[in-house]
């Protein structure tokens, strides 16, 4: 199952060995994988499915047949890994294997002396073979290997072989198991919550698309006798706006499997899929829409229905008011909570980020006159409220997912690792293949995350 968090303290108890924890060794033979090795020049498949032949000593074998590295960006590809994979003792077994963690060829291409056991491709000419990539994620420098099912240490079923009934543990190699929170994130966030992470590029278009396309809604106040207030076409997109992001928020509550494990791993979970997701970010703009109707004096008059902001109600009150509706109401109250877990602690660990979103949020609009552009102009208004939804957006986003990954232990990377990791989840080509490579025109408009960014 998808866990977002692990146990950010690792146990004192338990003898470390090189083949594990005594209360949790690896496997000497992992014996699901028998049927998954394989000689790539013959096709032969093990006679037997234990003993030195699963390690490549006594037969030709001299590929693990693996298909299931990279579904999402590429589904139909098998790579070769070694026939020890995971086996006998713990080793960072993934920094020097394709797709993920480094450069490497196809089985046919890869000469036969760096086929076979791990150690085979970390010597001569098969180590420049297989380099690792420069900005690979996590989990790939992590040691880790196949452990019995009744370990009493922390442990998953495997995700690259899901038709066996093999567990691998991070912890009994004391490393952290950093690939449930990424690789599995990045793979299946598109699969069980139409949710990845989203590429900057993307967060800034969609903030800009957001903008002008309420520059072209305000334009309907024209046709009213009214035009000092907002539009009655207005109030209505608020209110759809309003039932849109509460129905989407409820749905994104349904998809976490509450009761599958302990309610702090299935709340962050939950905070991961929130904040990535489309819901945050159209409410996040409509605050900063909301401001500049304020900023043009839209507010003078009552908003909500049956006069509910009437009589002794100022703009600021009008525009406090819509800006909770939109950031925490939009939510069912979930972002207040989070702001309390995840917003407040950020805000302390790392301030300078607040100081420089809110440094660009106060010059905004002496940058957007510096352009030459007059902020008071409709375009002007448009620019001014992209350029603020961007970094407000991104802003929280980043606080709130360093806030998760720190939970998450990877403090042991230093500082700035948190921060640095989340530049390298956004990959624009995984949220292209999640959205867009193979849709048609009727899944893309049936696709919320992607109609919530650039459509409503």
């Amino acid at each position: 199952m998808l866990r977002l968090l692990v146990c950010a303290l690792l146990p004192v108890a338990g003898e470390l060995r090189l083949t594990g924890q005594t209360s949790c060794p690896c496997l000497d033979f992992a014996e699901p994988l028998g049927k998954h090795l394989v000689n790539t020049q013959t096709h032969e498949r093990p006679s037997r499915l234990f003993g030195e032949e699963r390690l490549g000593h006594g037969s030709k074998v001299d590929c693990l047949m693996v298909s299931h590295v990279d579904p999402l960006l590429h589904p139909n590809e098998t790579i070769c890994y070694p026939t020890d994979y995971g086996q006998q003792r713990c080793e960072a077994w993934d920094q020097r294997l394709p797709l993920l963690c480094a450069y490497g060829r196809s089985d046919q291409e890869l000469p036969d002396q760096c086929k076979g056991l791990l150690m085979a491709r970390k010597e001569g000419r098969c180590e420049g073979i297989f380099s690792p990539k420069a900005f690979a994620l996590p989990w790939c420098q992590q040691s880790w290997c196949y452990v019995d099912e009744s370990c009493d240490l922390q442990k998953s079923k495997s995700y690259f072989f899901p038709d066996t009934n093999l567990w691998y543990s991070y912890e009994t190699c004391t490393s952290r198991n950093f690939f449930e929170i990424w690789n599995m994130v990045q793979l299946e966030m598109c699969s069980r919550f139409s949710v990845v992470e989203k590429p900057y590029i993307i967060m800034w278009l969609s903030c800009w698309t957001c903008a002008f396309l309420q520059q072209v809604i305000d334009t309907t106040r024209k046709l009213e006798e009214q035009q000092d207030r907002l539009g009655k076409w207005q109030r209505a997109y608020l209110g759809i706006q309003l039932l849109v992001l509460v129905t989407e928020t409820y749905a994104n509550m349904q998809r976490i499997p509450w009761g599958q494990r302990d309610f702090w791993s299935c709340y962050n979970l939950y905070v991961y899929v929130f904040i990535n997701s489309a819901v945050f970010v159209r409410a996040t703009m409509m605050s900063q829409v909301v401001w500049d109707w304020y900023e043009v004096r839209l507010l003078k008059l009552p908003v909500l229905p049956f006069q509910m902001d009437g009589k002794g109600w100022t703009d600021e009150m009008r525009a406090g008011l819509l800006v909770c509706i939109f950031q925490f109401l939009s939510s069912l109250g979930v972002f207040f909570v989070i702001s309390v877990t995840h917003l407040v602690p950020a805000l302390v660990l790392y301030p300078w980020i607040f100081w420089v979103v809110a440094a660009g949020l106060v010059k905004s609009r002496l940058w957007i006159g510096s352009l030459g552009f007059d902020p008071e102009s409709r375009f002007g208004r448009a620019l001014v409220v992209g350029t603020n939804s961007f970094m407000s957006v991104m802003g929280i986003q980043v606080l709130v997912t360093c806030m998760v990954r720190t939970y998450a232990g990877e403090w042991s990377n230093g500082y700035l690792g948190p921060l640095w990791n989340d530049l390298l989840v956004r990959r624009l080509q995984v949220w292209y293949t999640c959205h867009l490579r193979h849709a048609t025109v009727k899944q893309m408009m049936m696709d919320q995350d992607f109609i919530n960014l650039f459509v409503r």
